[in-house]
């Protein structure tokens, strides 16, 4: 593909992802206008949760990497940022397959297999959801679960197969990823010698990644509206099963509306926040971690095209 054309591309994609944060944006100004004449935000507490966010991404994209180690398809720390971030805003247009999509191509570019990267990235999806699962279940095992039974089901379910799978290991992913590219309609994917040992690091990095999410909401919580969240279980609770519940809702790109109204609820539900609090923090929530996102993503798209690797590198890069 031409130089030109990929920027053309890349410069479409911007444009995509820009109009629907915009909708979003758009659709909760109401709410954000009425409540927030007299917020006195504590930036430094903000920064903090901003900080809490990016640690999160750093720890998926360092197990990500050890995947592709696995896969014998090694990327250097600068070139699978890059692809992660760039691929990542797929997820802000409808569908949930053009963030994988975009993996490959950008690995390809990158001189690493599309086909590792493809593996590799429905590997982390389904790991990430079964994390997310268990997180919410061990979390909100109190009152969050307690008021919707339906997620307290879901959630009790996954940590249970989660179990079963790092037990079981290999053979369960292969089904796995192998149901996962039918269902994607994807090409089919040759699995790698993956271990019992990287799986449950790969889990626990997901888990860790859902925590650090967690804090960072609570922190920004507390730091926005000057009361409530903090690091507390319930704040990890209502927001992974939020963007759980986001995420899983296809017609909607990056859970766009979804997530703030189940956030919304679950925070007036379990009395954690008025309905005028919980629909700024909802809204406020949904522009913070979507600048946190998609402004990397934005930095890196309109960039040259990715380096190729040379014949020989390291996992942490290119040789000199």
């Amino acid at each position: 593909m031409r130089a030109e054309v990929r920027t053309t591309l890349r410069v479409g994609l911007a444009l995509i992802v820009v109009a629907f944060v915009t909708r979003a944006v758009v659709g909760n100004w109401a709410a954000i206008r009425q409540s927030a004449a007299s917020l006195r935000p504590d930036w430094v507490g903000l920064l903090a949760a901003s900080a809490c966010i990016a640690t999160g991404y750093a720890i998926l994209i360092a197990a990500w990497r050890l995947l592709l180690r696995r896969w014998n398809s090694p990327l250097g720390v600068r070139d699978a940022t890059r692809i992660w971030f760039v691929s990542s805003l797929g997820k802000y247009v409808p569908g949930k397959v053009w963030t994988i999509g975009a993996m490959a191509v950008l690995a390809k570019e990158a001189g690493a297999s599309p086909i590792a990267a493809t593996g590799s990235s429905i590997i982390m999806q389904l790991v990430n959801i079964a994390a997310g699962f268990a997180v919410v279940a061990v979390a909100g095992a109190g009152d969050v679960l307690a008021t919707n039974p339906l997620l307290q089901t879901a959630s009790w379910i996954a940590l249970g197969v989660t179990v079963i799978g790092l037990a079981l290991g290999p053979q369960l992913l292969t089904w796995a990823v192998g149901t996962a590219t039918r269902v994607l309609r994807r090409p089919p994917v040759l699995m790698p010698t993956i271990s019992r040992g990287t799986l449950l690091v790969v889990f626990a990095a997901n888990a860790a990644a859902w925590v650090a999410y967690g804090i960072g909401f609570g922190l920004f919580w507390n730091a926005l509206l000057g009361r409530g969240g903090g690091v507390s279980m319930a704040a990890l609770a209502v927001y992974t099963a939020s963007y759980l519940i986001g995420f899983l809702a296809i017609f909607a790109p990056g859970g766009i509306g979804v997530r703030e109204a189940a956030l919304a609820g679950l925070l007036i539900s379990l009395r954690l926040a008025t309905p005028a609090d919980a629909a700024l923090l909802a809204a406020a929530s949904r522009i913070w971690l979507t600048v946190v996102e998609i402004l990397p993503g934005l930095v890196f798209l309109p960039g040259t095209s990715l380096r190729r690797r040379t014949s020989i590198s390291t996992p942490d890069g290119p040789a000199a």
